[in-house]
């Protein structure tokens, strides 16, 4: 790696209004904001998410899960005998 290419390199020129537009980016940013009405629906949209997520939760596991029950369910024979 030849290194002496490096000492060639010049500086770039920019031009001076250049910084100020990146100032002005950078603050425009920063007021935009999501509307109050949009995050409290968002906010509200999640809870209950949330909530009826736990519901299922809770009332899936309160139930018993076995072979028999499912077997109930589908109406199906819980007895292997062929007899």
């Amino acid at each position: 790696m030849n290194l002496d290419n490096l000492g060639k390199i010049q500086r770039v020129e920019t031009p001076p209004f250049l910084f100020t537009r990146i100032q002005q980016k950078i603050e425009q940013s920063k007021k935009e904001r999501m509307p109050k009405s949009v995050a409290l629906t968002v906010s509200f949209s999640v809870a209950l998410l949330l909530v009826i997520n736990t519901i299922v939760l809770v009332n899936y596991n309160s139930k018993e899960n076995t072979t028999e029950s499912f077997a109930k369910s589908m109406h199906l024979s819980s007895n292997n005998s062929l007899y």
